[in-house]
């Protein structure tokens, strides 16, 4: 009776909250409310729902550069919403599911400590002005970046209870989220690729950060993501290999496909070196702890394994290759000279040579060099294309249920396969000359190899199966990705870096210990949550003044208004902070821009613009003609003309001004963006009477003044010794538990560890927990893995007391 008391009484608080939050939101009130009602009716007839909405949506329900909204985010409202849905309706009797004891105690440890580290960053309190929520410099950054930890804590009786409730809740909810957000997420990299530098464009200097917002001072968020939600791609693959209905299973197999294609793409394109570190150490644990089980129940095929390892290897090389001589075209006539390879080795329908066959073959090779030789546009690529599509339409009726069909399959392949290889050869030296032909010929070489080793030896090394198809796309598509973006000048230019950049950061970490307070309680409970900001900005080691800014107030007619301040660094006055604000600036358009401006000296030079911005970098920027009055303490008004610059339809256009300049400060105030055409104002809050509403800010190219960028690091900054300590056992505990559930064939462990395996190792070069929504995630995967049947929980102790009193008993027998 007193749990279910307390749970109503918990929803009706969390609900109050929510009305309150949503109150002082920066959004459109009524479609908000509007918004929230229907999630909260669809809730309350379906309350697990929350368990595919909260992975859903944490990735991509980010609207800040838009609202200006940094504490309060759109993901809070969603989950204040679902938290207090859930405990209204919450089953009060005791759990099927639960942590371990020890995974609870280690949990409540972590917490005490976070609760210590979030009051010592609160300190000193500061009063509630309208700088409390609108600035990470701010002592109540310590209540953003606790917000992680508290949803991790509010969310656990309701997985709990929710998981309890539906034995497939995984894979009803859980997995479809992840993989949902995940390709939200990717697709919006997609996006901005296309619409910035070019979706194929390796060339140029630009790291998407598609809808995490918090990458606006750097930082690895959308690695970190990618990092933790990829390997539940394998999840959904291995699920589908093992599902009893076909139709379902295929449709798994397809979309688990594509999911990794396009996960794949865009964590490469990020040309982020933590990312292939994650990715590969993500696949390195799911390799390890399948070969462990597998090699404890004795089931290792090393025939196998080391062909397939042999084969993955002289193939990866080939098609390397073949892209550096043949170019895109080359690699993707490879890649299907190598599936058609696939299904002739692989298939079970015997071949049968015959003078149809051989002379169909003539004909089509003779086609081949006719239409590349005989004058026809492209005829390279149609001689592929009729070569393929014959192959494809063989593999079809060798997949027929009718063994007629089969026969004639399988003679259409063999027929086909010689021109397919010869058309390929022709594509990749059509597009990169003679000196591609060497390459590819390689590469149709080792397919025709892989055929006959496969049909003539003792024994096939492949066949046909689901697992082997599966494997073979999975490394297809991988590969498809990785080559292109591995052989481009801006990746070298990357990696080519990795030493320097090293040194660079090693010194950024010792000095972020160094700001630490020389006290025992600073050693023991560190600077507290969300302090780094300010203590970089007031305690640096080189004297630096990051960029600034703030709202002020002053008993005048302007009221509130806005203070930017310079930026002045070691290697000179350089990166400057941006305030930022959409605008829905049309190519070529006539606007007015006025605003009142008071300097502090002429070294603080106020420039303002518009530019096609997504996030982190302006381009195609229309600056107006401004010539600055010397300033004299006063207030004085501008008034100038802007025309835009060619802007597509589907680009974001954003408005930025800046302060620049070796030191001082610049006050802004009425600041107005008109059209001449229609009259309409751009500019929302331009008088900053509501504070940050719809204002954001950016530090495009400096980020240390903003994170440490180590995990590890930051966690002892933040936490101190005991919390960094309480942390490091809950993490390397559940990781063995979790372990030890992989190499007993337990994919939820396996799958889990390698995400969170990801996760940590971007730490390696970035803050993570600084990111709320990042906290969520990593603890929502562990909970998720490590919740267990209590009766399984139960049953673990007293089979380890049996087996040791067995080893007792066989001991003193011996």
């Amino acid at each position: 009776m007193m749990a279910r008391l307390f749970s109503k009484l918990l929803a009706l608080l969390l609900t109050a909250l929510l009305v309150g939050a949503a109150a002082v939101y920066p959004a459109d009130k009524r479609l908000l409310a509007g918004l929230l009602l229907a999630v909260g009716a669809v809730l309350l007839y379906r309350p697990g729902l929350w368990l595919l909405l909260a992975p859903a949506l944490l990735p991509l329900l980010d609207f800040a550069p838009w609202t200006g909204s940094i504490f309060l985010e759109d993901l809070d409202l969603l989950l204040l919403l679902c938290a207090a849905v859930g405990y209204w309706r919450l089953d009060t009797r005791p759990p099927l599911l639960a942590l371990p004891p020890w995974q609870r105690g280690l949990l409540v440890l972590l917490m005490l400590c976070v609760a210590i580290s979030t009051w010592i960053g609160l300190q000193p309190l500061p009063p509630l002005d309208a700088n409390a929520f609108t600035n990470y410099n701010s002592p109540y950054n310590s209540l953003r970046t606790a917000k992680g930890y508290l949803w991790a804590l509010v969310l656990l009786p309701l997985m709990r209870r929710s998981a309890a409730r539906d034995p497939d809740w995984l894979m009803r909810y859980f997995v479809p989220g992840m993989l949902i957000g995940l390709a939200g997420t990717c697709l919006a990299v997609l996006w901005e690729r296309n619409t910035f530098p070019g979706l194929l464009n390796f060339s140029a200097d630009y790291r998407p950060t598609a809808p995490f917002s918090a990458m606006h001072t750097g930082g690895a968020a959308l690695d970190a993501y990618l990092a933790i939600s990829l390997p539940f791609v394998l999840f959904w693959l291995h699920d589908a290999r093992s599902h009893a209905d076909q139709h379902r299973a295929r449709t798994r197999l397809v979309s688990g496909l594509l999911l990794l294609a396009l996960g794949s793409f865009a964590g490469f394109a990020l040309f982020s070196r933590d990312i292939y570190l994650a990715y590969g150490g993500a696949l390195a644990v799911v390799a390890l702890l399948s070969f462990g089980h597998r090699l404890r129940g004795d089931r290792i095929n090393w025939r196998t394994v080391l062909g397939a390892a042999v084969v993955l290897t002289v193939i990866s090389f080939a098609l390397y290759r073949v892209f550096a001589t043949g170019g895109y075209r080359g690699l993707a006539a490879a890649l299907i000279v190598l599936a058609a390879a696939l299904v002739l080795a692989g298939t079970p329908e015997r071949p049968r040579l015959s003078a149809a066959v051989i002379g169909f073959t003539v004909l089509l090779c003779g086609i081949d060099l006719a239409l590349t030789y005989g004058g026809v546009v492209k005829g390279a690529y149609l001689a592929f294309g009729l070569s393929a599509t014959l192959s494809g339409l063989g593999a079809v009726l060798l997949f027929s249920a009718v063994p007629a069909l089969r026969s004639r399959g399988m003679a259409l392949a063999m027929a086909a396969a010689p021109s397919l290889g010869l058309s390929a050869v022709l594509v990749a030296v059509h597009w990169g000359g003679v000196r591609a032909a060497p390459d590819s010929v390689l590469l149709v070489a080792i397919a025709a190899g892989l055929v006959l080793l496969n049909r003539g030896g003792a024994g096939p090394l492949l066949r046909l199966d689901r697992q082997t198809t599966t494997a073979a796309l999975f490394s297809g598509i991988v590969l498809a990705m990785l080559i292109p973006i591995t052989s481009s000048y801006y990746f070298t230019e990357r990696f080519a870096t990795v030493g320097a950049d090293a040194g660079v950061r090693l010194r950024h970490w010792n000095e972020a210990v160094l700001m630490m307070q020389p006290d025992l309680a600073t050693t023991a409970f560190g600077m507290g949550l969300g302090a780094y900001p300010r203590t970089y900005f007031w305690k640096n080691l080189h004297g630096e003044i990051p960029g600034s800014y703030s709202y002020q107030d002053e008993q005048t007619e302007h009221g509130r208004y806005l203070r930017l301040g310079t930026a002045r660094y070691e290697a000179g006055y350089g990166e400057v902070l941006r305030m930022l604000q959409h605008v829905p600036a049309r190519t070529g358009g006539r606007y007015s821009l006025s605003f009142d401006l008071r300097r502090s000296s002429a070294d603080a030079v106020f420039f303002a613009g518009v530019c096609a911005r997504w996030l982190l970098y302006p381009e195609n920027c229309a600056y107006p003609k401004l010539k600055l009055r010397a300033p004299d303490g006063q207030w004085q008004h501008y008034e100038v003309a802007l025309n835009g610059q060619i802007w597509p339809a589907a680009t974001p256009t954003q408005f930025e001004m800046a302060v620049d300049g070796k030191q001082g400060y610049a006050d802004v105030d009425n600041l107005s963006l008109r059209d001449l055409d229609s009259g309409a104002e751009l500019l929302s809050n331009g008088g900053f009477s509501a504070t940050s509403n719809h204002w954001f800010f950016s530090s495009d190219r400096n980020h240390f003044p903003w994170h440490i960028k180590n995990f590890y690091v930051n966690s002892y900054f933040e936490l101190g010794a005991v919390g960094a300590a309480a942390l490091g056992l809950l993490l390397s505990a559940s990781f063995a538990s979790l372990a030890m559930r992989g190499l007993n064939g337990d994919s939820t462990a396996t799958i889990a560890l390698a995400a969170m395996a990801g996760f940590l190792l971007v730490g390696l070069f970035d803050s993570l927990f600084d990111v709320p929504r990042l906290t969520l995630v990593f603890f929502m995967v562990l909970y998720a893995a490590s919740l267990r049947p209590q009766r399984a929980m139960a049953a673990s102790p007293r089979r380890s007391r049996q087996r040791r009193r067995l080893h007792v008993e066989a001991a003193a027998d011996t």
